[in-house]
């Protein structure tokens, strides 16, 4: 209906991405870049995590241009209008924007901490950019984690240490009352906290091998009573690296360490594990028939 919809494009360019189609969803957004390359802030960031090195670094910096000019608008529209500031407010489009800025700049900033670390004065453009990253959302975790990432490569290791408290606090609040007293220390269980934390990326990605392997891991090193879970959790490890393989051998080398350790399981276990093994066998039946016809 319309070619040349900027908004269609960018909303093509989504889609296309999301079905692992990078070669057109980069070419949507470029042509929206064309089409509109003074609006819109979203299609540069997009292109910046699609781009490498020197490119990518500019797709950032463009977008951040448009991003801090936004930003500086609203600020602006708050001192002449109070009401405007509540409004604002309310639909969060003033933090949601300054969250955006700052997770750009860090962006930019790892590129110079990795691919582009020998350009020149790289540290000190990529310490800049992290603190404008703190300095646009001083709440965004994010951006101070990123600054112990840059002290730790500076060796700076204590000023890394405290950033990454600092990051965590504003994530994990019972972290930060047991650093400041107000809550006693037997009280604070950091492996549940990571615990949770697993789980929480389980339930975003279930197919990522380093999640289910620090699961298992980690109920492991809770000792026999929580094997069970430990076992479930391994067993898993070893499917998902048997479907997509692995990056790290030492992974499964471990995980079947670990299973080997603990023995087998209890009948129950050992159910659980069969319907695991089960699930898949019927998965790999199902896209195998549907292969088929597909084929006819």
């Amino acid at each position: 209906m319309d070619s040349e919809n900027v908004q269609a494009l960018e909303t093509l360019s989504g889609v296309l991405l999301e079905l692992g189609d990078l070669e057109g969803g980069h070419n949507a957004l470029l042509k929206s870049v064309e089409l509109s390359p003074d609006q819109g802030h979203t299609k540069y960031l997009s292109l910046g995590q699609l781009s490498e090195g020197l490119q990518a670094l500019d797709y950032y910096q463009r977008g951040i241009d448009l991003l801090s000019k936004a930003v500086e608008r609203l600020s602006e529209d708050q001192e002449l209008d109070h009401e405007a500031v509540a409004k604002m407010d309310q639909s969060n489009e003033s933090i949601t924007l300054k969250r955006e800025l700052s997770n750009a700049c860090c962006a930019m900033a790892e590129i110079y901490m990795t691919d582009c670390c020998f350009e020149e004065d790289a540290e000190n453009k990529c310490q800049t950019l992290i603190q404008k990253g703190i300095l646009a959302d001083p709440k965004n975790p994010e951006a101070l984690q990123c600054m112990s990432n840059f002290l730790l490569v500076k060796e700076e290791i204590e000023e890394a240490k405290a950033k990454m408290q600092e990051s965590l606090s504003l994530w994990l609040p019972k972290y930060q009352a047991v650093r400041e007293g107000r809550l006693d220390s037997s009280d604070f269980d950091p492996v549940e906290e990571a615990g949770e934390v697993l789980e929480g990326l389980v339930e975003e990605d279930d197919e990522v091998i380093d999640t289910w392997y620090l699961l298992g891991w980690m109920n492991y090193l809770r000792g026999q009573d929580y094997w069970g879970n430990s076992r479930f959790y391994l067993n898993n490890t070893k499917k998902l690296t048997a479907k997509f393989g692995v990056d790290n051998p030492q992974i499964l080398q471990h995980a079947e360490e670990l299973l080997e350790e603990m023995g087998p399981g209890e009948d129950g276990e050992d159910e659980n594990e069969n319907e695991i093994n089960e699930n898949s066998k019927e998965e790999e039946e199902f896209e195998s028939s549907s292969g088929e016809e597909m084929e006819h």
